[in-house]
């Protein structure tokens, strides 16, 4: 369980990275775009005459442009890797936990057999130890958790320029 904690977390960690590095990218190109038209403003109004400069800020803000279409993609990536990774992982652990869960219930349903076997004096106490052990039901228990913790509310999303 703590394994795939971690590669969950990584996955996660990559997540926000991607997600930052779009945000940092989208500024950016807001900024080359600005850049570029204070210089086309500039020439118009014939304050500049350096058609230079303004080749140099439409290259820079078409270059913004494209780091922030692959930031997107880099994340749209991530973000679809994290998904599936989720889900598979999400169905490995529900298995060991049900596994786990009737390990439990047998091993306690054979406590409370030997001790019906060996002590007949107090089988009364035992009795309400069986039929809760009867009444033991993982899918139940789980979306229990599930309701009560509120996994899986939110879900990152791709993003879409």
């Amino acid at each position: 369980m703590k394994r795939f904690d971690h590669h969950i977390a990584d996955l996660r960690k990559q997540l926000v990275g991607r997600y930052a590095a779009v945000e940092k990218a989208r500024k950016a190109l807001a900024d080359r775009q600005k850049e570029l038209e204070l210089k086309t403003q500039q020439l118009e109004s014939k304050l500049s005459n350096k058609t230079e400069e303004i080749k140099k800020a439409r290259r820079k803000s078409t270059q913004a442009g494209d780091d922030l279409m692959r930031c997107v993609d880099l994340y749209n990536q991530t973000q679809s890797k994290w998904f599936e990774e989720m889900v598979t992982t999400s169905l490995e652990l529900e298995r060991l936990e049900v596994e786990r869960v009737e390990m439990i219930r047998q091993h306690l349903c054979q406590y409370t057999t030997l001790r019906h076997e060996t002590d007949m004096f107090n089988q009364s106490t035992m009795e309400p130890v069986d039929k809760l052990l009867q009444c033991v039901d993982p899918i139940k228990d789980r979306e229990v958790w599930v309701r009560g913790n509120k996994t899986g509310v939110i879900r990152p999303v791709d993003i879409e320029i």
